[in-house]
């Protein structure tokens, strides 16, 4: 008997039942669909501040289902139909979002005909927790939006924005459990996973976690996988050598939460890309262009320096600036800043941001370790880096020194 059917028998005797303890081979695995972020019969949450391009996101999340296709750099376990609640949009609009990243991922329609589906709020409101009497929660669309995705075997059910699936107080956390709860038991029983696409608070400054997702905590707690979408910012532009008109283009996806499989150890990176729809009038000959999102790198500092460059550094490195000193990570202060080991870098033509990046990966891979020492002449200890000579880089097939 599945969940669903134990949750909707509530007059069903309780009593306590004994582990069965199967072999642990036997267990059935996750249903995992998309990475570690959507599996069946779970709820996730993706939330991001205005702008952050968390519509086009979770739209590609959605594509890249239907298809079976990678488009966004995640792996699709199984290609399974989505189904994407567009709550706030007339149908037209999801229509150019769809032409935009199928456009820009080179799809034809064809991909993803008969395996997509779109649903606009405008056309129709969905409401899946409500009061009935201003104390009592009601589920109006609950069994409608399980069925309907039943049906069609929808694998993924996109809420855009989870706000408006909802009328009850969003600071209230029993009712945002109820909410929660509610689309937990439309995932059940449709065998689907359930993203809710969610805003968090305006901030005026600091981090933006999920933590910063508003209203009451409790949508969050009750999801398994969360992650937050924000826009890049300067400090991130100035380290990774970006420049400020593409900066604005660039957003992170950090794991905020994850109940089922370890947080990533790095941030997913998307570019928000202008399409041209080439729908142009008379009266509007540029037509329309629609933002779609499409996976994006970081430059790769190493780029620039060879593997012959790059264990000339590390000697150089090795060795210390003299006087029986060592360089240092670090670059405060003046006297710091002279020991700075990317100084060295720099004079293997590398500017001051990519020597930073290259230090950085170097100390996270081990390649650089920082240690304490004593200058002969001196009675306080000092930190700076050696050389893990057995973690150098090497030459790899495609010519490219292995820095982590």
């Amino acid at each position: 008997m599945s969940l669903w059917h134990r949750w909707s028998q509530a007059a069903a005797p309780l009593a306590a039942v004994p582990a069965a303890l199967p072999d642990p081979a036997a267990i059935p695995p996750r249903e995992w669909l998309y990475g570690t972020r959507l599996v069946r019969r779970f709820v996730s949450v993706l939330a991001a501040p205005g702008g952050a391009g968390k519509s086009a996101v979770a739209l590609g999340q959605a594509v890249a289902l239907a298809t079976g296709r990678p488009i966004l750099g995640e792996t699709v376990h199984h290609a399974a139909p989505a189904w994407v609640m567009d709550l706030e949009d007339p149908p037209d609009e999801m229509d150019r979002r769809l032409a935009a990243c199928l456009r820009l991922h080179g799809l034809a329609d064809d991909a993803v005909r008969g395996r997509l589906y779109l649903h606009s709020g405008r056309q129709r409101r969905v409401t899946i927790a409500t009061l009935a009497d201003g104390m009592t929660i009601a589920f109006p669309d609950r069994d409608a939006v399980a069925e309907a995705a039943s049906a069609r075997g929808i694998g993924l059910i996109v809420v855009d924005p989870f706000v408006k699936s909802h009328a009850l107080d969003e600071n209230s956390n029993p009712h945002m459990d109820a909410a929660a709860t509610a689309w937990a038991e439309i995932a059940e029983r449709a065998g689907a996973a359930v993203l809710l696409v969610h805003h968090v608070r305006k901030l005026s400054g600091g981090t933006v976690d999920v933590e910063a997702a508003r209203g009451a905590k409790a949508l969050t707690d009750a999801a398994r996988s969360a992650a937050v979408l924000t826009s890049m910012t300067a400090e991130d532009a100035l380290r990774l050598g970006v420049a400020p008109a593409e900066r604005r283009r660039l957003v992170r996806l950090d794991d905020a939460k994850s109940n089922m499989a370890p947080l990533a150890e790095q941030a997913r990176w998307f570019r928000l890309v202008g399409i041209r729809l080439g729908n142009g009038t008379a009266t509007y000959p540029a037509g329309d262009s629609v933002a779609a999102a499409a996976p994006w790198q970081p430059p790769n500092p190493f780029a620039d320096l060879s593997p012959a460059d790059a264990n000339r550094a590390l000697d150089a490195i090795a060795a210390g600036p003299g006087e029986g000193l060592l360089y240092t990570a670090h670059r405060r202060g003046a006297e710091v800043s002279d020991r700075w080991a990317g100084r060295v870098l720099e004079g293997f033509g590398l500017d001051e941001a990519t020597a930073a990046r290259v230090l950085a990966a170097w100390l996270r891979s081990g390649v650089l370790e920082e240690t304490e020492y004593r200058h002969p002449q001196q009675r306080r200890s000092r930190r700076g880096l050696k050389v893990n000579d057995a973690k150098r880089p090497t030459m790899t097939g495609g010519g490219e020194p292995t820095h982590d």
